[in-house]
């Protein structure tokens, strides 16, 4: 009987489960796709740099779509069971909802721990790979962005207006270009002809120009200069076409859990490395503690409606990273340490799982809802009533 009503009850939270975690990743992966539209649209890519995009940038998206998923799949089932009065036929066969536990959290170990190797084996490739191909991108699209007669703004604080072109040489003529990378100073540059020139294991772009001049002007307008030359080489780098210049270097997601660990141990006095090595441990638990509040809380909705328990379930998870964010911002500017920074949301969902586990299988009324239930039952009698005294 016991394993038959495990086995009944992990089937019942799969189904959801895949399904809310197919809805999420199309979702997360739609807004990342937006994001990168403008790099897609004006480079020569193919299908296949398409699919690569997706396969790299999904780890990252994992990273957020397993918790919920298990949130909403644990939380969507005990609705279902509840809507259909199996959980109250199973209390009045002798079980108790403590027996519920072992199939909920055998279900949401299996999804933590596939979060956990996400977390520490895949996510750092993939983050490199996905930077390198951007990169690639981004070169493939410069002979796209080089148009006659256009002002191109596609690199951010530089403007370029060319007169003519010449794609296959990437050589161009009557060159303007205004460059705003310094706060303080305007510069433009007005040249006869140029060349476009980069290698491809080298991050970066450099314009050769000839015959022309460089004009430089302060934000106060107090101090203007005016220079003329032969040959001028303007260089950027690449990653200033996507607007990540400070992302060339290795971040700290793109680290293995050795390297962060190492970083910690070197730079103790960096606080972010402190706080990315605890949210690597602390994070893909949160598929667990997560998917344990949604239990009861499926149990609690009487509702037969399932966009109920979505919506309750994406307010516990948004709850959940607006704390996550808070911890992380706290935890940088010194107010808390890193552990505190990183585990005080998980702290708070294993609090809030325990009370709601034990209420649930005491039976024990809740007060606040019992509470709010009986203002929204009395708002509505007292909208019945208005509506009876109009004519």
């Amino acid at each position: 009987m016991q394993i038959t009503l495990y086995r009944y009850l992990i089937k019942e939270q799969i189904v959801p489960f895949f399904v809310c975690l197919l809805g999420v990743s199309v979702i997360l992966l739609t807004g990342r796709l937006l994001q990168l539209l403008r790099y897609l649209f004006t480079s020569s890519s193919t299908v296949l740099d398409l699919l690569q995009l997706i396969a790299f940038a999904l780890p990252k998206l994992m990273l957020f779509a397993l918790p919920m998923a298990a949130l909403l799949g644990v939380l969507l089932a005990f609705v279902r069971l509840n809507a259909d009065n199996e959980i109250i036929a199973l209390r009045a066969a002798g079980i108790g909802f403590y027996q519920f536990l072992p199939p909920v959290a055998f279900m949401l170990l299996g999804v933590t721990l596939v979060s956990f190797l996400n977390m520490v084996y895949v996510i750092p490739p993939s983050s490199i790979a996905f930077e390198y191909k951007i990169r690639n991108m981004a070169r493939s699209s410069l002979p796209v962005l080089m148009q006659e007669g256009t002002f191109i703004t596609a690199i951010p604080k530089l403007v370029f207006f060319f007169q003519s072109v010449n794609p296959n040489e990437l050589s161009i003529r009557g060159i303007f270009v205004q460059d705003q990378r310094q706060p303080d100073v305007r510069l433009a540059i007005v040249a006869e002809r140029g060349q476009i020139a980069y290698q491809r294991d080298l991050n970066h772009l450099t314009f050769k120009l000839s015959n022309g001049i460089i004009t430089r002007v302060s934000d106060d307008v107090k101090n203007a200069q005016s220079i003329e030359f032969k040959s001028y080489d303007l260089t950027f780098p690449l990653d200033e076409l996507l607007g990540t210049a400070d992302k060339y270097s290795k971040s700290k997601r793109e680290m293995t859990l050795r390297e962060l660990f190492r970083s910690v141990r070197d730079k103790s006095d960096d606080i972010g490395f402190q706080i990315e090595f605890y949210q690597r441990l602390a994070f893909p638990s949160g598929c667990l503690l997560l998917g344990l509040i949604g239990a009861p809380l499926g149990a609690i909705s009487r509702q037969r409606g399932r966009m109920t328990g979505v919506t309750i379930g994406l307010c516990v998870f948004l709850v959940y990273y607006v704390i996550l964010s808070a911890g992380k911002g706290l935890g940088e500017n010194h107010m808390v340490g890193p552990f505190i920074a990183s585990w005080a949301p998980n702290f708070l969902c294993a609090i809030v799982a325990v009370y709601l586990w034990r209420k649930i299988h005491h039976e024990t009324p809740f007060k606040a809802l019992a509470f709010l239930q009986h203002k929204i039952a009395g708002l509505a009698a007292l909208r019945k009533v208005c509506r009876l005294k109009q004519p």
